[in-house]
């Protein structure tokens, strides 16, 4: 690996012309075998529901690259400003160039996606890169490595295959920025790794990622969407409701509704439901049993009471106002469980979300003015999400990004090609040049000049 970096970071930058060239390549190659996309996933999963791939692996991206292609030249143009008055007439630029190499550390729960959409900024920045992806998800891990070698040359796109031990070793490498996909507990060992080299990091992490529902707000419209959100790839998303406060008064009715959206969408989760998704392996499934075990049987509400699981098809589970010691409220959970707290009034949610870590993000359904803005001035999140979840990750002309313990920087459209790019600051000095009147020898001439400019 450190040969192959070595050699990546001694060859110039993409133009614009190969930049434009790779990404409608990539575009095409998305578009060509999104079925191999569709069973790879598939298969590592066991059972991946394929219209979620189709969102949020293929579709997702699609959209990143049509939106980055239409924009990158008039991204990659610089930025012209007038210099400060007192160096006037000289000229001020700041003008995007590639930082180099751009390492790529991507999760197993979007696998594609992951590797994807932060590749697509990079090499819009024009840099070069090399790829870590997941070992959980080994199938589609050698389908990217088979895909990007039909689209980029070695020395543009590497892509490293193997287990955690490679990923360490990966993360350590110098690379000009690295951009890691994980948990939160991860993502301290990978800022670790990189400051012995002070690479720049961009770091997509987690957290539990609380949901509001205001008072006067429809139950059924938020159990809705909720549910939707929530058992999208059975739970396994950064972005996922994590758990919901509502006024103790609401709980039960919320759970009611929750319960009739769910089924709705699902009218049975066994092998034969090809909407429903697994678990990724076993090794998380058994985390999942864990969470439950710590839990009493009045707290489990269970959405399908009669389903025996079969193999990590994981049934759909709501806790009723478990204590904030249990660990499936003090851990992200990552998967098809959802506690509801009772809370006392808005007020109390929002104490409450702030004794803890800052959210990747916040979900509140309010149609009140007043308190959408309450909740988005009195909390801290990485993104702020009004009346639905998950889609706002879609939106590309938002950065995506957390805060605090939930991450730091960001990337999709605009945004991640300046992730991607230095800024780099020009001054071009004019022909007329008035600066030895504040240089030294300060005779008293020059030192009127200063007082005055002072």
């Amino acid at each position: 690996m450190q040969s192959q970096l070595s050699q990546m970071q001694q060859l110039p930058a993409l133009t614009l012309e190969q930049r434009l060239g790779r990404l409608k390549a990539l575009q095409k190659s998305i578009q060509t075998n999104k079925q191999l996309i569709i069973d790879a996933i598939n298969a590592d999963y066991g059972q991946r529901a394929a219209s979620e791939t189709l969102l949020a692996e293929v579709l997702v991206n699609l959209e990143d690259l049509k939106h980055t292609i239409k924009h990158l030249p008039r991204w990659v143009k610089a930025e012209k400003w007038t210099a400060d008055w007192k160096f006037w007439p000289s000229r001020c630029a700041i003008i995007p160039e590639a930082k180099g190499v751009v390492g790529i550390m991507a999760p197993w729960n979007y696998p594609f996606n992951l590797v994807a959409g932060p590749l697509t900024a990079a090499i819009a920045g024009g840099n070069r890169v090399m790829i870590k992806p997941s070992e959980i998800t080994p199938k589609t891990a050698e389908l990217i490595q088979s895909l990007l070698s039909d689209v980029f040359s070695d020395d543009e796109v590497f892509v490293v295959l193997g287990d955690v031990a490679v990923a360490d070793e990966f993360s350590r490498l110098a690379f000009d920025h690295l951009l890691f996909t994980g948990s939160t507990r991860v993502g301290k060992i990978i800022m670790r790794n990189a400051a012995d080299n002070l690479t720049p990091v961009t770091l997509e992490l987690g957290g539990k990622s609380p949901v509001l529902i205001d008072r006067d707000y429809s139950l059924d419209k938020a159990a809705k969407s909720i549910a939707k959100g929530k058992w999208f790839n059975a739970g396994q998303t950064c972005i996922a409701p994590d758990y919901v406060m509502i006024e103790t008064n609401r709980v039960a009715a919320l759970i009611d509704a929750l319960k009739k959206h769910t089924i709705s969408a699902y009218p049975s989760i066994d092998n034969n439901n090809r909407d429903y998704s697994c678990v990724v392996n076993n090794q998380h499934f058994e985390r999942l049993q864990k969470l439950l075990k710590q839990l009493t049987n009045e707290q489990i509400v269970h959405v399908y009471p009669e389903h025996q699981a079969q193999g990590n098809r994981m049934a759909p589970v709501i806790v009723d106002n478990p204590n904030w010691q249990n660990t499936v409220m003090q851990e992200e959970i990552f998967g098809p469980i959802l506690p509801i707290i009772a809370v006392d009034d808005m007020t109390d949610a929002i104490e409450t979300i702030n004794k803890g870590d800052k959210p990747l993000t916040l979900y509140l359904f309010s149609n009140n003015r007043q308190t959408i803005k309450k909740v988005r001035q009195q909390t801290s999140s990485g993104s702020f999400a009004v009346n639905e979840t998950l889609v706002h990750f879609a939106q590309q002309n938002l950065p995506f990004g957390g805060i605090g313990a939930s991450g730091m920087g960001s990337y999709h459209g605009y945004q991640g090609f300046v992730t991607m790019s230095h800024m780099k600051s020009v001054y071009y000095q004019s022909r007329l040049n008035g600066n030895d009147l504040v240089r030294a020898p300060f005779t008293k001439l020059k030192k009127k000049i200063i007082d005055w400019m002072s």
